[in-house]
């Protein structure tokens, strides 16, 4: 059965804008879906009421956003997957460049990092498998051994606050948290031995907290585990853009 899409008449002066514009929010609304064929540029035409030279250029601006795949020689461009993490490492870019120039950037990053985890954690407690809790125990424990050794131990942390984005069961919490640790990280980890120089005991502790408040599934437990964890977390802008200079 052939689809009925949802387009309507022009009236901008940018014909070509218009055109993108509703058959981009028809992909984005469902109503275009993966692999499904768009009409050639003739039948375009008739349903827009405009010259296929507006067409063509619509579809070529489709084409360059990575929404559409246009195959010569074939009638109909075609709707591509929507590869989420293509988009968010533009903006994995556009912030990295930011907090190299702006301080008061990464302090709203790490603001906006503290409500991503929150929601992770809640998500977690409602989401993971006994199998999964089990797993996250022994890797607990194997932070609980890294002692003194902060560097051993944020190696762990960090996968451990991996796993939890993973068992989350949320591809876009998962794929902002990595962009997220991948910007900040790159500043923390030179530095860490002199943000935590009596190494990771308070680290850890914060990190067992969150996770026994996500065991009991405890909404508010792991509200009050996520402002502890928080405030065991040290923060210390200028360390980051120090390290920047000396690079």
């Amino acid at each position: 059965m052939k689809p009925i899409f949802p387009f309507r008449p022009l009236k901008k002066k940018r014909l070509y804008e218009e055109v993108a514009d509703q058959i981009k929010q028809a992909i984005y609304d469902g109503q275009i879906s993966p692999g499904d064929r768009l009409p050639s540029e003739r039948e375009f035409s008739q349903l827009f009421g405009v010259g296929r030279p507006t067409i063509r250029e619509a579809l070529r601006t489709l084409s360059v956003m990575g929404l559409i795949e246009i195959n010569p020689g074939f009638k109909g461009a075609v709707v591509k997957d929507i590869d989420i993490t293509r988009y968010m490492e533009a903006v994995r870019e556009q912030l990295a460049w930011l907090i190299n120039t702006d301080e008061h950037t990464l302090k709203e990053l790490w603001e906006v990092r503290k409500y991503i985890e929150l929601g992770i954690a809640h998500a977690v407690a409602a989401n993971a498998t006994k199998k999964e809790i089990h797993e996250l125990e022994q890797l607990i424990k194997e932070m609980k051994a890294c002692t003194d050794d902060i560097e051993a131990y944020f190696h762990l942390a960090v996968e451990f606050h991996q796993r939890l984005a993973l068992m989350s069961r949320n591809k876009i919490f998962f794929i902002i948290w990595e962009m997220f640790h991948d910007v900040l990280l790159r500043g923390y980890m030179p530095i860490l031995k002199d943000i935590f120089p009596d190494g990771p005991d308070k680290l850890l502790e914060a990190n067992l907290v969150l996770f026994k408040a996500i065991k009991s599934g405890d909404p508010e437990a792991i509200e009050k585990a996520m402002e502890f964890h928080v405030r065991e977390e040290k923060f210390f802008p200028h360390h980051f853009h120090k390290t920047d200079k000396k690079e």
